[in-house]
């Protein structure tokens, strides 16, 4: 009888281990298969590539992203940067403004972002077809989309990508259905942001001038001519268009115009020895961008608001201030703004001679340069690393 008992026992383990053997397999195999998750991250939507009959002025490769970028219903855990954030730094990178092309790794290094979505629409005779890639470290996901009309491309295309990557969070953030038109749609605002980018400072302003005599209204045609006012020092000019600008804002509830164009006014008064109504208008600026979670923006301000404070020999204010920009630009894992910030806690630093300090700051900043390839920044950064330790050795 012994040795039956045992023969039982042996045949028992011999089919539980064949069980774990196979549930082993089985879960191998799924994970193997399965898709990959889309990380939480920072997302930057590009230019959408346009090869179509399409006659309609109201679309060109910028505003077709603005408004896929507009209809993204992401939430919080995907922050999404601003189609003129985007234009901005693919500008830093591009070697060809012209170029529709850039090197998707280089972006996501220089840009912080988690996620890249790059599409092209092409068609014609009301047939149209969006492709789209996201594109992460690792691994991309691909998607086609038939429909008889541009914007009904990218509205599909921005629920598909919404619901990739709001699995968990479907029921959440739901956003209303609502009819959008980008003030990125004028032929006119479409060229002068080209010649922007190529350098041609006269004929993007004559593009924005005509644009503004025929539409009044586009805030960002009136805050670019304001940036080239400012660049150009035009103060009385600036101040008449920035005060006329944030009223027009103000009547069309739009926080995010408001805090650019406050942020601009800001730079201006402290430009002119204004600083106390500097700092006024950057604190308001602060409630509009927080209001509508425009990171970036309030990274700029608190650096702005920083410098402001250190110039007036308010270091304490100009510390905090500056620790607040890293954070904001933490948010949307921004390594540009983090290195300006942080070189500017290090330049505080060195005017209280608290050298150590200053060296770990300019050490996290040049770790952010190398590691991210932040080519314009990386001469100032090494200069300021170099004057820090030449002070170290001479105390």
């Amino acid at each position: 009888m012994p040795p039956a008992r045992s023969s039982n026992k042996n045949k028992y383990i011999a089919a539980i281990l064949l069980l774990l053997l196979i549930s082993m397999s089985a879960y191998a195999y799924l994970m193997s298969t399965k898709t990959p998750t889309i990380e939480t991250g920072t997302i930057l939507v590009l230019p959408v590539q346009l090869a179509t009959d399409n006659t309609d002025l109201q679309w060109n490769r910028y505003a077709a992203m603005d408004m896929l970028i507009n209809k993204l219903n992401v939430g919080v855990s995907y922050p999404l940067l601003q189609t003129e954030d985007i234009i901005n730094i693919i500008s830093l990178i591009a070697n060809d403004h012209l170029s529709q092309t850039v090197d998707i790794q280089q972006l996501m290094a220089v840009s912080g972002a988690e996620l890249v979505i790059e599409s092209s629409i092409t068609g014609a005779n009301n047939q149209y077809q969006l492709a789209y890639t996201l594109h992460q470290q690792h691994h991309t996901k691909v998607g086609v989309i038939n429909v008889s009309s541009i914007e009904q491309a990218l509205l599909t295309a921005a629920n598909e990508i919404t619901e990739q990557l709001n699995l968990q969070q479907k029921q959440q953030n739901k956003k209303t259905a609502t009819q959008y038109h980008s003030r990125l749609s004028s032929p006119l605002l479409f060229n002068a942001i080209t010649q922007l980018q190529l350098g041609d400072t006269k004929a993007a302003e004559q593009h924005l001038s005509k644009l503004i005599r025929s539409t009044p209204d586009n805030l960002v045609a009136i805050r670019l001519l304001a940036s080239i006012q400012l660049q150009q020092q035009q103060y009385e000019q600036l101040n008449t268009t920035l005060i006329a600008s944030i009223d027009l804002a103000t009547h069309q509830q739009d926080e995010r115009e408001l805090a650019r164009l406050r942020l601009l006014l800001a730079q201006s008064y402290t430009e002119t020895d204004r600083i106390e109504q500097a700092l006024g208008v950057l604190t308001i600026a602060k409630t509009n961008a927080a209001k509508v979670k425009d990171w970036l923006t309030l990274g700029y301000i608190s650096q702005l608001a920083g410098m402001i404070n250190q110039r007036i020999g308010r270091n304490d204010e100009a510390r905090e201030q500056f620790k607040k920009a890293i954070e904001y630009h933490q948010m949307m894992n921004y390594p540009i703004g983090q290195t300006q910030a942080l070189n500017e806690l290090a330049e505080l630093e060195v005017i209280e001679f608290n050298y150590p300090q200053a060296y770990r700051y300019i050490n996290r900043s040049y770790e952010q340069v190398a590691h991210r390839g932040l080519d314009d920044l990386e001469k100032t950064t090494f200069k300021l690393m170099t004057k820090i330790e030449n002070k170290m050795q001479h105390r």
